[in-house]
């Protein structure tokens, strides 16, 4: 009996020095803050999301296009007018690694784009990249132009 107390007595000393080297990773995954912002809303013809922060990454852009495809798929939208409001914009090795995540999640979709920095180079490479994988994608200077190409198309 003496020898199974002990045993037991190891097994909750081995566990608790476990827990305490994990535990400061585990508070940060669960306690850590989105990077960016993300706001959807549903314009019947078609989805509006505004995502922001001050720096886009190719990880930050799957996370919010698999949100903003989520609710696509809930309201049966298959348009989505996306502004973009980062400060600091990816560099082509990323933007590949957007480009085939989107294409992969919404085949043959409409997509009107602003991006209100005007990251103009890197999103030309990104409408070719999606364009080559079936995504019909648009960019525009302002949402008011971009609507009326998603209502028309």
């Amino acid at each position: 009996m003496m020898h199974f107390y002990g045993e037991f007595s190891n097994l909750l000393l081995s566990t608790s020095v476990f827990f305490s080297i994990i535990e400061p990773f585990c508070y940060k995954l669960v306690h850590m803050e989105k990077l960016y912002t993300l706001e959807i809303e549903d314009r019947n013809a078609y989805l509006y999301a505004l995502a922001g922060g001050d720096r886009l990454t190719s990880g930050i852009s799957i996370e919010y296009w698999n949100e903003i495809a989520e609710r696509c798929f809930e309201l049966g939208r298959s348009k989505i007018l996306i502004e973009k409001n980062f400060i600091e914009s990816v560099t082509p090795a990323e933007m590949l690694e957007m480009a085939e995540h989107v294409a992969k999640l919404l085949p043959t979709w409409r997509i009107a784009f602003v991006d209100r920095y005007d990251h103009d180079g890197i999103n030309e490479l990104g409408k070719k990249l999606v364009r080559n994988r079936d995504v019909m994608m648009q960019i525009f200077k302002n949402v008011n132009d971009a609507e009326r190409w998603l209502l028309a198309n």
